[in-house]
């Protein structure tokens, strides 16, 4: 008779323990019950409590041992990418105390989420401390994302006087928002030929048009950058095949600025996102190959910093940072930072091109109540990450809500800034 494995295992197993069963069912009224097991999420909560570490804050420096800890992990690393809930006032304060304890490390580099071109203006006016930054916003069109915030003005300032030298300390990656015209204005001062000339006085009439009517109206939709033609920018590139390397990434700027604005303003916003992502990827590449592997602080927004695939669904910097840096033995640190519970953090308004407080959105924390819930009730809080991975693997992250499996794996650790503040406006 034939027997297959599955049969033949059967058996075996039946014949070790099937004497034994009829005195287990005996046995069986008199077992204690088994105390119920904690969930996936409570041992995540229970896991982060257990590494959880205070920061204090007294207004002026951060100090304890999550500070410590901070201070000790950016040394050893050669990146510290910093993830956040933008509109947060402590935040700024916090990073531009740790790009200065940082220094002694090696660190030259800042990298916000600015346009490369409007980075080489925030270095130049940041050296002029945060009169400088001042001086620059009071030019409408110099205007950039974020550095409207007074403590992030602030923040650059100090985190320029911390990097001394004539080399550009100030690194960026993104689109480009607001400077349009200041790109514009750039471009227009250089030699080009005529038809090129021509075709950057459309480009220049169209940007100023759709200035002057979010002015009259307030309406989003005018700001060139999500109103443009990227055509108007193709016919300058396509009329001036010479241009300078200065005015081809203006160019590249403001057409990519465009591209990925008419994606998202079609509906098209996973084409959108990845297209940002690989711009601000290209951009990296770009100073990584004109600099010896610098030690580099990265402030952006959680999704761009996560490592793996980000909120967006994406593969961003925070991905190419470390793989970047494996290949020279190198290693990143990432950070996320989040409000405090009955925060509430600064929020653009387009319509008057300023910041206002509003309540905390979430935007970041959906389903990190394992995590969030480790904060203390009077400090800041600090809590590690690795740990807690051993606990969200295989079947086990399945059981668990997306952004807790992506924090957790992407961050090295989240700080939730209790008693958090909205940043206020640089210019009232």
């Amino acid at each position: 008779m034939k027997v297959d494995r599955r049969t033949l295992f059967g058996a075996i197993c039946f014949g070790v323990a099937g004497a034994g069963v009829a005195s287990a069912q005996q046995q069986n009224s008199q077992t204690p019950a088994t105390p119920p097991q904690s969930s996936p999420s409570e041992r995540v909560a229970e896991r982060a409590l257990q590494n959880r570490y205070r920061l204090e804050y007294d207004g002026r420096r951060f100090t304890g041992p999550a500070w410590d800890l901070l201070v000790r992990e950016g040394t050893a690393a050669h990146a510290f990418l910093l993830g956040e809930e933008h509109g947060i006032a402590e935040n700024p304060k916090f990073a531009a105390q740790l790009v200065r304890a940082l220094r002694p490390a090696g660190y030259d580099k800042v990298c916000v989420e600015v346009s490369p071109p409007m980075a080489e203006e925030l270095d130049r006016a940041a050296r002029d401390g945060i009169e400088g930054v001042r001086a620059m916003f009071a030019d409408v069109t110099r205007n950039v994302a974020f550095f409207g915030m007074r403590e992030e003005a602030e923040w650059i300032a100090d985190a320029r006087a911390a990097i001394p030298g004539r080399e550009q300390a100030v690194w960026a990656l993104d689109y480009e928002v607001f400077a349009d015209r200041r790109l514009i204005a750039r471009l227009k001062a250089k030699r080009k030929p005529a038809a090129a000339a021509r075709a950057l006085d459309a480009l220049e009439a169209a940007s100023n048009a759709a200035w002057a009517q979010h002015t009259e109206t307030r309406n989003p939709q005018f700001i060139f950058s999500f109103s443009g033609d990227p055509e108007l920018v193709r016919a300058v590139r396509s009329a001036w095949p010479r241009a300078d390397e200065e005015a081809r990434l203006i160019l590249e700027t403001i057409e990519e600025t465009l591209e990925i604005n008419r994606l998202f303003a079609t509906g098209r916003n996973h084409e959108s996102n990845q297209r940002r992502n690989d711009f601000n990827k290209r951009n990296l590449l770009r100073y990584w190959q004109a600099h010896d592997a610098p030690k580099v602080f990265y402030k952006f927004g959680a999704s761009h910093m996560v490592r793996g695939l980000s909120h967006t669904m994406s593969f961003d910097i925070g991905t190419l940072v470390p793989e970047l840096l494996a290949l020279v033995g190198g290693k990143s640190f990432h950070l996320m930072v989040l409000p405090g519970a009955g925060s509430s953090i600064a929020q653009f308004d387009p319509t008057a091109l300023t910041y206002r407080p509003q309540p905390i959105g979430g935007q970041y924390q959906q389903g990190l109540a394992p995590i969030t819930a480790a904060a203390f009730d009077d400090a800041m809080t600090l809590v590690d990450m690795r740990p807690i991975r051993p606990l969200i693997t295989n079947n086990r992250a399945r059981q668990l809500d997306d952004d807790l499996v992506r924090v957790v794996h992407g961050f090295d650790a989240v700080l939730v800034m209790t008693g958090s503040t909205a940043s206020a406006n640089l210019m009232t």
